[in-house]
């Protein structure tokens, strides 16, 4: 049976392959003169969808609109034109003719019908169940926002935005893993009306992803980051929204105890998301798509330490001008320098009780973002207006969750490296002292895009933390600035 019939009163609507009208109710088959249904995939609060064969034998979705007051019709077409404006990999494909109307037999309403692009994959809800509810990784967590954050960008810069973003409504397709939002039935223009208090907006809800204004009728773009945080609460906890209690005072969602892998820089990013008030979240979405840059970008620290396993202290990936401080293990200072040993300058910071040296013709740069646990960055200048990647050397101090051991601490570390750079190649690892301590340090070859690192890193464990120091440069002009490099982790002091 792949001759399925839409009309909604139809008490029968299976039928054999080669009947072109049903046996039950008489209506026509083929919709639109063009599409079979094959079978219902599942219906929701404005709809019903199929699964259809296009006459060239492609695999479509078909959703039929059940809610046909005027302002679920104004919905449904405003998702159909949606769909076609905004051609997106991340967006489910409608071309121009996959609006139309069709009306069953002896009905004397007509059936709002759209057409568009098959998803291969499943839902994230779906996505959870099939690995037994196993929370997602921070890292992926990230680069799921990002995905998700740039469909965004696209949909809300046409002064549109989702207003029902939740597990269900996010698929990830099974051929490369890439994320898809879906579900744009709810979708509302941006306009001057809902800018200002008295503003009215059709109120659409998903119990535990809705945010307070959109449930007084007030939605607005920043809705979708409430609905947004509320999904990666459930993708990093595998708990429900709704079924987590409130803060009373703060109404703050308490989420965080069932999340035990999940980076602090993360969670605090998450709350903002679900901040009460719109304005307590990020400004748009060019402003949350910079703090997940500096996520994906940096180590992210643990927000709790419950166990062993979920001790993630994230490698940072620095890209260019920016250093790529990995948890890591292993320096080799075997190696010789190209060039003279420079003169020195002391770089003291007195807030972290350290001291290091550094080459004069470096440019030093404070990073005092309290979301990140890198303290300073060192830049190697230019050595023409054609190079394009700057070597650098990065201190960084990490917050141990728990008391560690070097050699726990060491190991975790270099299966870290392993686990993020699959075709990493580590050169060298070694007992190091810094800062007249007992250390560690690794050599490593990693590829970040198109350009091939390698980098040296040493750290300590002083006090319940961590200092690790990180060289980077290009594969080619590693040798370049080694020796400076040596010398700044030589003269690393912790007061």
């Amino acid at each position: 049976m792949n001759n399925y019939c839409i009309n909604p009163q139809c008490r029968h609507p299976e039928n054999p392959d080669n009947l072109n009208f049903c046996m039950s109710c008489g209506s026509k088959l083929s919709i639109d003169d063009r599409y079979r249904v094959i079978r219902a995939l599942g219906k929701g609060g404005f709809g019903k969808t199929y699964e259809v064969k296009d006459r060239d034998g492609a695999l479509k979705v078909l959703k039929v609109l059940t809610y046909t007051a005027p302002k679920g019709v104004q919905l449904f077409q405003q998702e159909a034109n949606v769909l076609q404006l905004l051609r997106h990999p991340g967006l489910p494909k409608v071309e121009e003719d996959g609006y139309f109307t069709f009306q069953p037999n002896e009905t004397s309403n007509k059936l709002h019908c759209l057409v568009m692009e098959k998803i291969e994959g499943k839902d994230l809800k779906e996505w959870l169940e099939e690995r037994n509810y196993q929370p997602i990784s921070s890292e992926q967590a990230v680069d799921w926002l990002i995905q998700l954050t740039k469909i965004l960008r696209l949909v809300h810069h046409q002064n549109y935005f989702h207003r029902d973003i939740k597990p269900q409504n996010i698929m990830c397709r099974s051929s490369d893993g890439k994320l898809v939002l879906i579900d744009f039935g709810a979708v509302r223009e941006v306009t001057e009306t809902i800018q200002k208090t008295s503003g009215e907006v059709t109120k659409i809800s998903s119990a535990g992803y809705t945010p307070p204004e959109q449930k007084n009728g007030k939605a607005e773009p920043r809705s979708d980051f409430f609905a947004l945080g509320r999904t990666f609460v459930y993708l990093l906890t595998a708990q429900e929204p709704l079924n987590l209690s409130e803060d009373p005072r703060s109404g703050k969602l308490n989420w965080r105890n069932f999340a035990d892998g999940t980076s602090k820089p993360l969670a605090d990013l998450i709350d903002d998301l679900m901040a009460y008030f719109p304005n307590g979240r990020p400004r748009d979405t060019e402003a949350l798509l910079q703090r997940l840059e500096k996520l994906s970008d940096r180590p992210l620290s643990p927000t709790t330490a419950r166990s062993t396993n979920s001790f993630p202290l994230k490698l940072a990936i620095i890209g260019a001008g920016i250093a790529m401080a990995i948890g890591l293990g292993a320096l080799a200072f075997q190696h010789f320098s190209k060039t003279p040993v420079e003169n020195f300058l002391t770089y003291q910071s007195s807030d972290h009780q350290f001291a290091i040296k550094y080459p004069e013709k470096w440019e030093k740069q404070e990073l005092q973002n309290p979301l990140i646990a890198d303290i300073v960055l060192f830049t190697a200048p230019k050595k023409n207006s054609a190079d394009a990647y700057q070597e650098n050397t990065i201190v960084r101090i990490e917050e141990l969750p728990r008391p560690m051991s070097l050699e726990e601490y060491n190991k975790w570390s270099i299966g870290q490296i392993k686990t993020t750079f699959p075709d990493v190649k580590i050169i060298e690892e070694t007992a190091k002292t810094v800062a007249n301590n007992s250390g560690y340090s690794v050599v490593f070859e990693a590829k970040e895009g198109e350009k091939d690192l390698k980098k040296m890193q040493a750290w300590t464990l002083i006090n319940n933390k961590a200092y690790v120091l990180t060289y980077t440069a290009e594969k080619a002009d590693y040798p370049e600035y080694l020796k400076a490099a040596e010398g700044m982790v030589n003269s690393f002091a912790v007061n």
